[in-house]
């Protein structure tokens, strides 16, 4: 088959390496933005190449909505198979994408705009013929889990962590997407379309960790917890529900022995209780080799169908969890289960805790506390 490669990034380059380990697989054109363009390999005519009739497969590894919406559609509207580790452009438009792979006669497989190296979405399809998946939780983003690991075993502040984590690669220059959780959003809202069948809906807005300070830090380790950023999931009747916030973890719980900037996930169904998952979450040649993974079941005429054939609702209520606030307000009469130098804990029993607390302060919620 032929192919053509959308983006020559940190991840295309890898995905370009790696298709010369596969002998039936030809990549024939790199797309690229103008200024780097050096035909005829690199072009900047994206939609000439994810048309042309001789190419089977399109790689899609550029960032951020546009172009990358405009030639993935135009590929799928030419049944092309479309591989892509694009969460941004993935999480709100695969519902549509599914619908012109089915019309036209290509496909749309995702593997790697998730959980990079990690292959859970193929065990999310593989697992979902079986039985339905009561939920997930995992860590999703490797730069935040390095600030989180750093923060706590080395004790560094927050904005020092970061810098360490851009000098190493880990994190961009522009860290909001991963600091503030949009980038969990959107691995979380994909997993939630494939792991309960289910069309696009909105979930909470992430809570991420740029208000964690060393304080904090202390507090984790003075009542024994670990801190890590989270998104959280569970099914039920029909409805699910997901928060994506950092979460005070026990030592000993899984996902608190995640280091440096690996993810990690569970997920929990009735036959198995929970299965986990470990790996790189992100990088050059582990996204690249869930790509090329995705390619080899085209190759074989393998592809896992994802199938969004339900429309279920999202209910918040499904979640029920105990929040740590750092706070300098009296939150006293809100009937706190814990309180030490200016933090509290609360329980989330009535649905309007939340709520309630920001309107005292905004900035108050810090944490889950499990």
């Amino acid at each position: 088959m032929n192919a053509v490669l959308l983006g020559y990034g940190t991840v295309g380059k890898g995905v370009e390496v790696l298709c010369r380990n596969v002998d039936d697989l030809h990549l024939s054109q790199v797309f690229v933005l103008p200024q780097f363009e050096d035909l005829p390999y690199f072009s900047n005519d994206g939609i000439g190449m994810v048309t042309r009739d001789d190419v089977d497969i399109v790689f899609e590894c550029l960032s951020g909505t546009e172009p990358a919406n405009t030639l993935i559609t135009a590929a799928l509207e030419h049944g092309k198979h479309v591989i892509t580790s694009n969460k941004a452009v993935v999480s709100p438009n695969l519902e549509r994408y599914i619908q012109l792979a089915q019309k036209h006669g290509g496909s749309i497989q995702i593997e790697a705009s998730v959980a990079g190296g990690i292959p859970f979405l193929d065990a999310i399809l593989k697992l979902q013929k079986l039985e339905d998946i009561d939920g997930y939780e995992g860590i999703f983003n490797g730069t935040s889990n390095y600030i989180l690991d750093q923060m706590q075993t080395k004790g560094l502040d927050l904005a020092t962590a970061l810098e360490q984590a851009q000098a190493m690669g880990y994190a961009e220059a522009d860290p909001t997407n991963d600091i503030e959780g949009i980038d969990v959003y959107y691995k979380a809202n994909i997993t939630n379309m494939l792991a309960y069948q289910t069309k696009n809906d909105a979930i909470l807005p992430p809570l991420g960790i740029s208000k964690l300070n060393t304080k904090d830090i202390e507090l984790a380790k003075k009542t024994g917890k670990v801190i890590r950023h989270i998104a959280r999931s569970v099914q039920k009747d029909g409805a699910f529900a997901t928060l994506i916030a950092p979460a005070f973890l026990e030592p000993d719980n899984y996902l608190a022995n995640v280091p440096s900037n690996y993810n990690a996930q569970l997920l929990f169904a009735k036959s198995f209780d929970q299965l986990g998952y470990f790996g790189q979450g992100a990088g050059r040649m582990a996204t690249a080799q869930a790509m090329l993974a995705n390619a080899l079941d085209t190759l074989a005429g393998t592809e896992r169908r994802i199938d969004l054939k339900f429309s279920k609702r999202v209910d918040n209520d499904l979640l029920r969890e105990d929040w740590i606030v750092r706070s300098e307000a009296d939150l006293s009469a809100l009937e706190p289960k814990y309180h030490e130098d200016g933090y509290w804990m609360f329980e989330n029993r009535d649905g309007d805790l939340i709520a309630g607390v920001r309107a005292i302060d905004p900035d108050a919620m810090i944490a889950l506390w499990k």
